[in-house]
């Protein structure tokens, strides 16, 4: 349900997601911004990436706990739960997974600067049948978590 996803621009906007309530009303800085707090959960996921914490289904239960405690130690005006923590992880995955695939498709490219898809208009009809709807918010929404991702999926 909509209440239990993991809402970053709540959280930056500085609001308990879990609980719905208005936390203190503070100045919301680039550093609280969704695009740092989806950076901050990938460098924790990074920091957790080796065979002691990862098995091969991914990160145990125990791990999981591990990891949203420091994710809120580093950003404690934000409170999310264990589960909403794994479904944006799922989330950030299949968007590098879709972008990494429609890079593969001829005629297409990327713009390291701006961490986004290039394509020509008739590229993106193309990347729309194959993939749906879901890659057009990438003609214009940078994708600045790219290649760390790619560190953390593909080794």
């Amino acid at each position: 349900d909509a209440s239990s996803k993991f809402n970053l621009v709540q959280a930056a906007r500085g609001r308990k997601v879990v609980l719905g309530a208005k936390m203190d009303s503070r100045k919301i800085t680039k550093r609280d911004s969704p695009n740092e707090l989806e950076r901050a959960l990938v460098e924790i996921l990074l920091e957790h990436n080796t065979p002691y914490h990862r098995g091969g289904h991914g990160w145990s239960g125990e791990v999981w706990n591990m990891m949203v405690r420091i994710f809120h130690a580093r950003h404690s005006y934000v409170k999310f739960s264990k589960y909403q923590l794994q479904e944006k992880e799922k989330e950030i995955k299949r968007e590098y997974k879709m972008l990494r695939e429609a890079r593969k498709q001829s005629g297409v490219g990327w713009d390291e600067m701006r961490c986004m898809i290039q394509a020509d208009a008739h590229l993106w009809d193309e990347l729309t049948i194959l993939f749906g709807s879901r890659i057009n918010k990438f003609k214009s929404k940078p994708f600045p978590l790219f290649n760390l991702l790619g560190d953390l999926y593909d080794g």
